[in-house]
Formats: structure tokens, sequence, C-alpha cells
């Protein structure tokens, strides 16, 4: 004898929600600063085997 079991109706899957992506924001690139450029002094101070002090070499 077959006892038939009231089965619950399957409640169909609902359709899962598009996550919304949410927009890129741009990233603002800050302006490049003008690097300030020394002026030449008149004595370059430059060291090398020949200076090892770094004394000031006159440009000729």
């Amino acid at each position: 004898m077959l006892i038939m079991i009231e089965t619950p109706p399957t409640r169909p899957n609902p359709t899962p929600q598009p996550v919304p992506t949410p927009e890129p924001q741009p990233v603002p690139t800050p302006t490049p600063q003008p690097v300030p450029t020394p002026e030449p002094s008149a004595e370059r101070y430059t060291i090398c085997e020949a200076n090892p002090l770094g004394q000031p070499i006159p440009q000729v």
C-alpha cells in the first residue's frame, strides 16, 4: 500500500539580481610641479680622485 506524501511545490530559484558595479571614479592626476632648476654656480664642487676634498674647481 503506497502512502502519498504531499511534497511542497518546488519553488523556482530566484534569478540572482546582478550586482550593480560602481563606475570607477577617475583618479585625479596631480599636475606635476616644475622642479626649480638651481642656477649654475660659478664654482662647481666636484669630488673625484684628483679632488677628494671637493675643492672648488674654477671653470676655465
